[in-house]
């Protein structure tokens, strides 16, 4: 979060930063005038609790932009603050794409079944509301990217069954793996899922389902507006997240000026801080 995440409690980032005597990495989202804009406002916060910042992050750049956002974004924090642009990171969608286990969490539920892909990611651009007949989902079920998660309501028994089914032909039929996802919803004292095919969907193997105590509109809001985070359990995706951000980021010049005694991080014989702004 920013540095003022905290506040409200007179605590802010900045603030236990300057207790604990540590150093500030500030991050942006990419861009160039609104991320400058943005890491401006936590500055100011860092100075006036005085804490060192020792660089800048810009995450998720727009691949194509890369080399102009560092070239710039660099040259306007060694102008304005003599502070260097430590890392400069493309984006890469899949690490922002929630989990299973993720949905577990936001709608505080477990997988009815499928608990084996818990850690099988969706990009949320595929989330899909099914309110076709039958045979429609099934058609789809074929056709589009296996790996789609799918929303129908709780009284749907007909596509609930059909994607139970679904799941078990393509396992006799030795097909593709069958990656879907399905969420069934339906408002908490209002619908609930049969006890018949509560039975047969405990009763299977594979195919994950989650059931969520909210109205279809409720729950592909939430997932749309969700931010998952690194899970140390998501070993696939915190390997994913190391492999593609430590190539981008300056490690060796943060560890030296994170132990530089002197207020401007300099060391002896070290560039000086008006050097830096002129070159």
């Amino acid at each position: 979060g920013h540095c003022g995440v905290g506040s409200i409690v007179n605590v802010n980032n900045a603030k236990v930063a300057s207790a604990l005597g540590a150093d500030m990495v500030l991050i942006a989202n990419g861009g160039l005038g609104s991320a400058f804009d943005e890491l401006e406002l936590n500055r100011v916060l860092c100075q006036h609790h005085n804490v060192r910042i020792a660089g800048v992050v810009v995450n998720k750049v727009i691949p194509g932009k890369l080399e102009q956002t560092r070239h710039y974004m660099g040259k306007a924090l060694r102008h304005a603050w003599g502070v260097p642009l430590l890392g400069c990171v493309p984006d890469r969608p899949y690490l922002g794409c929630p989990a299973l286990a993720d949905l577990e969490k936001l709608f505080r539920t477990e997988l009815v079944c499928g608990q084996k892909h818990r850690f099988r990611h969706y990009n949320v651009d595929d989330l899909n509301l099914v309110t076709t007949s039958l045979s429609r989902f099934l058609e789809n079920l074929r056709e589009k990217n296996s790996r789609t998660l799918y929303v129908a309501h709780v009284t749907r028994d007909d596509l609930i069954l059909g994607f139970m089914a679904e799941y078990q032909r393509t396992r006799r039929k030795n097909e593709p793996p069958f990656e879907a996802a399905l969420i069934i919803c339906g408002r908490k004292g209002k619908y609930q899922l049969s006890t018949e095919v509560k039975d047969m969907l405990n009763s299977l193997e594979g195919a994950p389902v989650m059931v969520v105590e909210l109205s279809t509109h409720q729950a592909m809001q939430k997932i749309h507006t969700f931010t998952p985070k690194l899970n140390i359990d998501d070993t696939n995706r915190v390997g994913k997240a190391v492999e593609h951000y430590e190539p981008y980021i300056d490690f060796d010049e943060l560890l030296r000026r994170t132990r530089s005694e002197n207020s401007s991080f300099n060391v002896p014989g070290d560039i000086s801080f008006e050097d830096l702004r002129t070159r």
